[in-house]
């Protein structure tokens, strides 16, 4: 966390962070309410996200609907390319996504503009969507991603995954998640399954993806979305993926902010267990604001 610039982490281990332009000074303004303030930046768990291979199942709510689906919306992991003897692993999972700010929730930060105050909610559920399990319905929503399907444009999860390993991966090289896979087209299709944390992290950030581009989710990171001087910030059509950390919370606490596309060999550990098949992680977002504290 910084505040005017100022890095405020109260005793705690920085776990890394970028650049996102927003301005050090400190003092800020904002025009659409005729306040000054002081630039706030800092990582905001804001959401819940699990991974499951039941439709209708709820992970993290322990418990179910009972759904009307077929039976290709059941999860599963299989021989990818069976139909011409491929050996290459696939999966298929459904993911579901929960509104949790937990700093306003619990009142650790009272009345702050910049902190999301929206009650829980379930906004999104992968069952529902039909274009979640279709590849070709799914593109259609992100035209650009048809011309991300080269060997060359796969070929950038290299430089990609080598960037977060130290560090964030490169917001120029928006089709790819580092070492997690491609993230085009956005469904829950993974044609290369390495392991469950692998698949989980690269299902979630392409549905992040996915909202940003049918403009359901906004980013809160920069100087566009601190001169918003607002909670959700501003649109963002083409996702910066270096604005979300991920941690696992289900089946077991992992205690790590993993970047987009880091290699998962260290989380991984535990979780290949054969009776876990829900998985729940906290996603933490960037966020770039102007606390106002006076009229102009």
């Amino acid at each position: 966390m910084t505040l005017g610039g100022i890095s405020m982490n109260f005793g705690f281990t920085d776990s890394g962070d970028y650049d996102s332009g927003a301005s050090t000074s400190p003092v800020c303004a904002c025009a659409n309410s005729l306040m000054i303030g002081t630039p706030m930046s800092l990582w905001e768990p804001a959401y819940e996200f699990d991974v499951t291979d039941k439709p209708g199942c709820l992970p993290l709510l322990g418990t179910s609907i009972n759904t009307p689906i077929n039976s290709n919306q059941n999860g599963s992991i299989g021989q990818a390319q069976k139909n011409i003897r491929g050996n290459t692993k696939g999966a298929f999972m459904q993911v579901n996504e929960y509104i949790n700010p937990v700093l306003t929730t619990i009142g650790l930060i009272y009345d702050s503009p910049c902190l999301d105050n929206r009650s829980f909610d379930v906004p999104y559920m992968s069952w529902a969507d039909a274009s979640w399990s279709d590849d070709g319905m799914a593109l259609l929503l992100t035209p650009w991603g048809y011309g991300f399907t080269s060997i060359l444009a796969v070929a950038a999860e290299a430089p990609d995954a080598i960037a977060a390993s130290t560090g964030f991966p490169l917001a120029s090289l928006f089709w790819v998640a580092g070492s997690w896979g491609a993230m085009y087209p956005p469904t829950g299709n993974v044609a290369t399954y390495h392991s469950n944390e692998q698949v989980n992290h690269l299902l979630i950030t392409r549905l992040l993806a996915k909202l940003h581009a049918t403009g359901l989710q906004q980013t809160t990171a920069g100087q566009a979305a601190l001169q918003s001087c607002g909670a959700l910030g501003v649109p963002e059509f083409i996702m910066d993926k270096r604005q979300y950390k991920i941690s696992r919370t289900l089946p077991f606490l992992d205690n790590m902010c993993m970047p987009v596309g880091r290699p998962t060999i260290v989380q991984e550990t535990g979780t290949s267990r054969p009776q876990d098949k829900d998985f729940g992680y906290f996603i933490f977002r960037k966020k770039d604001c102007c606390a106002g504290y006076s009229a102009l």
